[in-house]
């Protein structure tokens, strides 16, 4: 049997401040920026990306405002299945 394949791991129902729009409201995507130098090899104790230093992480209330900063299907899988065919 194949091993199991690892999933991202889901945003817990919070309320931040968002990025784009500047109100609270439930967060329902997350641009999570980790430095280059961060090497997670050697740290098992840290369960979430709010524990790394140095990370950036900007919560937006939904994909639209989100792909407003970051640019058009910036948060959209636009893959096919022809995009996996290996040549």
């Amino acid at each position: 049997m194949p091993p199991r394949r690892k999933k991202p791991k889901a945003i817990p129902p919070i309320r931040r401040k968002c990025h784009a729009s500047g109100r609270v409201l439930n967060v329902t995507t997350r641009y999570i920026k980790v430095p280059a130098q961060f090497e997670a090899k050697t740290k098992k104790n840290i369960t979430d990306y709010e524990q790394i230093p140095g990370v950036v992480i900007e919560n937006y209330s939904s994909h639209e405002l989100a792909e407003e900063i970051h640019g058009q299907d910036s948060f959209t899988n636009t893959y096919t299945e022809d995009d996996f065919l290996r040549a």
